[in-house]
């Protein structure tokens, strides 16, 4: 049987009481992403804003109503966490990654919330860290304010007139080392604070997400990695490699990026993140 479509005020008793039982099971599913929904059977302003956070981050209309298309999506959250066990290709006593694994437990709870707001695991959002900046060890200076890849590069764009940023930084800012030339936010932005600089990053795969999930038949661990080879190359470049019948990474850097970081969330998934 269908679940009902839910709106605001559902389940309160001048309205529809008989709907607080659905309404107690959406809030715990979206709980399950979100750690403050409270549990009350009471489709009050805070559901209501937890379902439009999650409606955005799927590529769906924010428009708060639980209607077919968001129960399926809440249902297939509520089966992420049993699918999502990622093997890892690193020895667990990997130097490098160890060190990787001390840098981002200082970035814990920033993590969880990160990935909570965007249906994300935090291991795979830790694995992305270490893949970008090693949680601000390879950076320069170290840190979240530290930023990397100093090339030069073409110019002549309406934000940049040398081959380099003129702040002196390179063009990969802060611990999810988000692109100068493509992200205003690394230009403008609080991209030096932890918590700001993982939000937006994570907002950049959730885009990424719902346009491939949108544009493609990709599903499961393919539209993941999908999603996290388009946070390296663009999601255009994934939608060459889909249209052209080439590996997901062909277009990324080592055309191995989205396996690695998934191979990298498994090393930290055997270290203790869920």
């Amino acid at each position: 049987m269908p679940e009902p479509v839910l709106r605001l005020f559902d389940g309160f008793s001048h309205t529809s009481p008989e709907l607080r039982d659905t309404v107690r099971e959406l809030q715990a599913t979206l709980r399950r992403q979100q750690r403050d929904v409270v549990v009350d059977g009471l489709y009050g302003r805070g559901t209501e804003q937890a379902v439009r956070t999650f409606q955005k981050t799927r590529g769906l209309p924010a428009d708060g109503i639980v209607g077919l298309e968001t129960w399926r999506l809440l249902n297939d959250a509520m089966r992420w966490p049993l699918q999502e066990q990622f093997a890892t290709s690193y020895p667990l006593d990997h130097d490098v990654l160890l060190a990787d694994l001390v840098a981002a437990a200082r970035y814990g709870a920033l993590i969880e919330k990160a990935a909570a707001d965007s249906g994300f695991l935090p291991a795979m959002i830790a694995a992305l860290g270490s893949r970008e900046s090693r949680w601000g060890l390879a950076l320069k200076p170290l840190g979240p304010a530290g930023s990397a890849d100093f090339l030069p590069r073409p110019y002549g764009v309406g934000h940049r007139c040398g081959p380099l940023p003129p702040d002196g930084a390179g063009f990969g800012r802060g611990l999810l080392r988000l692109d100068y030339d493509l992200h205003e936010f690394a230009r403008t932005g609080e991209w030096q604070d932890p918590a700001a600089n993982l939000k937006f990053g994570c907002q950049v795969l959730a885009e990424a997400r719902a346009l491939l999930r949108r544009r493609t038949v990709l599903h499961g661990a393919a539209l993941l990695r999908g999603t996290l080879a388009a946070y390296n190359c663009g999601v255009e470049n994934v939608l060459r490699a889909v249209r052209q019948g080439v590996d997901l990474d062909f277009f990324t850097a080592g055309r191995d990026y989205g396996r690695d970081v998934l191979s990298r969330a498994g090393f930290f998934q055997a270290h203790g993140w869920d």
